[in-house]
């Protein structure tokens, strides 16, 4: 049985017109859709190709795929069953769908789509249209229109030409994407502005197969950009294009297998309509305005994305509801007379059916009472969920003032230690603070492993041989010479939510005070990184703790930071006064003054103090989750063999069974294949 979807939200809907008879499937609905239960719903090949274009292949390959990164010309042939009889000619679909579009293109406010006319444009102009488009797509990818206007607004205007991005310092590439989430999309796109200039001279390829050598592009961008900006009869697919397409032809295929993603691409292959010529002028007129295979490709994301949405689609206002077959047979079966709905008096068998289609599993449906509300929802198949992996991290917010009689309010005097990450993986070029990802384990690391593992790991971070130890200066002089632990405490953990992992912080505040700033390790020669750690030495910076907020750091970052800020300020962490913070502490905390207590000498430096409470893991702060688009790195765990000592398993419900050690390897996300 396939995976079953969650019921939509219950809405008033009017009930559904009476069965079509023009539909060219319409003469097979009462054998495949025959059965009480509906699950099998046994159809032929040809049974979602219902539609035509000269495009359509003329013969039929077995080994299609859809087009993959730098061998899109060497993709097989597209997997397309013979076109069932009286199939309807795409341009029906064409200009149902472009003439819809030309009334609703404009209502989102999109500033990079514009109407142009390809042929009076210059090579400059087309090449500046396609970079717009790149920017637009690329950030357009998991995030909504809404986000994305005012980030590419601002990026056009820092870097308004590909040839400005290839120039540009990464840092402020990463500034000017801070905040959209998936930062390593800003990295592809900086790539891909270099491989422009370096091997193709600033000049965007026209084609989309010319599109897909460049860093960072994959077939969706590339058939984007190639119809959007150069009129190129490309296809793309995305998730809305594919929802549109499994709706349209009811297909009811697994989403991630490679027969299912080869129709979708064959289909949108097949429909994109040519550009008009002189000596080949369109048929569609002036339907779809100066560019048709634009404009009929962004008219299938909008239609996905505002009325063939997921949930509770509008179906009654899609322009294509007379062709939908998911819709025709939503029609058929709400007014299928019950009792020849129970009796399923003489559905063909599978073995009446030639050519009977291998591409669809069951519906998700187990009893007639679910079946008779079969509706377009149930397409496309639901994908199989898989479980968040859970991983753990241990973090160290460091900072340094100059006295400890410095007011805890003054930020402009006090410094934090941030660390760039890779530039590759999570959070890709980001900064952070001192952090290492703590080993799989059933339960959580207890606070003493892992500030031993924040202490070795800072003092790889920072230099403190150039202060005199205690033992080497006297009472009276080391006042002013010592390096001092003046606040060492745990902060509330915060969790964040990417695309694959959900992630706990451990954090804890630590507040050093010293005559001078402690400079930092230079990065070794031949650096030995661990694949846990990602605080690499040399690659720390001090910055004033104003600007810790504007730095280019990730949501988990942010947070902390919060959380930081919350007990800097009288003690309140996670959002609630902190015990013992009352009378006079109170009033200095509302007034913002110094209340940090509790010295330490660099004698037990990063050492437990007695007493202090461990954060509590599930609490109220563990508890805000947010989904949000920081990471799109790829992190995979890979079972290694029993060796004396390693690392435990990651976390199971089956604690009976051993665990397993694993190394833990870290694969960046080149592309949007991913």
């Amino acid at each position: 049985m396939p995976p079953r979807k969650k019921a939509a939200q219950a809405v008033s809907r009017p009930p559904l017109p009476p069965p079509t008879t023009s539909h060219p499937c319409a003469g097979l609905f009462s054998g495949v859709l025959g059965a009480a239960d509906l699950a099998d719903r046994p159809h032929p090949a040809s049974f979602h190709c219902f539609l035509t274009s000269p495009y359509y292949p003329e013969t039929t390959r077995t080994d299609a795929e859809p087009p993959k990164k730098r061998s899109r010309a060497a993709a097989s042939a597209p997997k397309l069953a013979p076109a069932v009889e009286g199939a309807l000619d795409a341009i029906v679909v064409q200009r149902k769908l472009l003439s819809w579009f030309d009334t609703v293109k404009e209502k989102r406010g999109m500033p990079w789509r514009k109407e142009v006319d390809p042929k009076t444009l210059s090579r400059k102009e087309k090449n500046q249209r396609g970079y717009e488009v790149w920017v637009s797509e690329i950030m357009l990818q998991q995030t909504t229109v809404a986000a994305v206007i005012p980030y590419w607004t601002n990026w056009m205007e820092k870097f308004p030409n590909v040839e400005e991005l290839a120039e540009a310092d990464p840092e402020d590439v990463n500034a000017a994407w801070k905040g959209l989430g998936y930062y390593s999309r800003a990295k592809r796109l900086l790539d891909g502005a270099k491989t422009v200039v370096e091997k193709h001279g600033g000049k965007l390829p026209r084609t989309a197969e010319g599109l897909l050598d460049i860093d960072g592009i994959g077939p969706y961008s590339a058939g984007s950009i190639s119809s959007i900006a150069f009129a190129a009869r490309s296809a793309l697919v995305d998730g809305n294009v594919t929802r549109v397409f499994s709706r349209l032809t009811a297909l009811h295929a697994p989403p991630a297998a490679k027969s299912t993603t080869s129709f979708v691409w064959a289909l949108a292959d097949v429909l994109v309509p040519p550009q008009p010529t002189e000596e080949e002028p369109s048929p569609l007129g002036d339907v779809g305005g100066l560019n048709k295979p634009g404009a009929w490709n962004q008219a299938l994301m909008e239609l996905g994305a505002t009325i063939c949405i997921p949930k509770n689609p509008k179906c009654d206002e899609c322009p294509l509801n007379d062709e939908c077959l998911a819709y025709a047979e939503a029609r058929y079966v709400a007014h299928r007379p019950r009792s020849a709905a129970s009796a399923a008096a003489t559905p063909p068998q599978p073995d009446d059916i030639e050519d009977l289609c291998a591409l669809c599993a069951p519906l998700p449906y187990e009893t007639p009472a679910e079946a008779r509300s079969h509706g377009v929802e149930v397409y496309p198949m639901a994908k199989e969920k898989t479980k968040k992996r859970e991983e753990d991290t241990a973090v160290c917010v460091l900072e340094w003032m100059p006295s400890p009689s410095a007011s805890a309010a003054d930020e402009q005097q006090r410094h934090v230690l941030l660390v760039k990450r890779p530039e590759k993986g999570l959070l890709a070029g980001l900064f952070e603070f001192p952090a290492i990802d703590l080993p799989p384990s059933d339960e959580p690391v207890k606070s003493s492993a892992r500030r031993k593992q924040l202490d070795k790991l800072v003092r790889g971070l920072v230099d403190l041989s150039a202060f005199p130890s205690l033992s080497a200066v006297d009472a009276v002089s080391s006042a002013e010479e010592e390096v001092r632990v003046v606040v060492r405490n745990g902060l509330p953990t915060v969790t964040q939510v990417y695309s694959h992992i959900t992630r706990t912080y451990f954090a804890e505040r630590v507040v050093l005070t010293s005559p001078m700033l402690p400079p930092l390790h230079p990065a070794p020669k031949k650096p030995t990184e661990s694949s846990l750690v990602q605080s690499r030495v040399g690659h720390a910076v001090w910055v004033p703790a104003s600007q810790v907020a504007d730095a280019n750091v990730g949501g988990a970052v942010g947070k902390i930071w919060d959380e930081r800020n919350a007990h800097a300020k009288g003690g309140r962490i996670g959002g609630a006064q902190k015990k013992g913070a009352s009378g006079g502490n109170a009033k200095k905390a509302k007034e913002g003054g110094k209340v940090e207590r509790g010295q330490a000498s660099l004698t037990g430096f990063f050492r437990k103090k007695a007493g202090e409470s461990e954060p509590k893991r599930g609490g109220k702060a563990a508890d805000r989750k947010q989904e949000d688009a920081d990471g799109d790195d790829l992190v995979i765990i890979d079972p290694v063999e029993p060796a004396a000592e390693g690392p435990r398993a990651p976390r199971s419900s089956a604690s009976k069974v051993q665990p397993k050690p694993y190394k833990r390897r870290r694969i960046a996300s080149d592309s949007e294949d991913e």
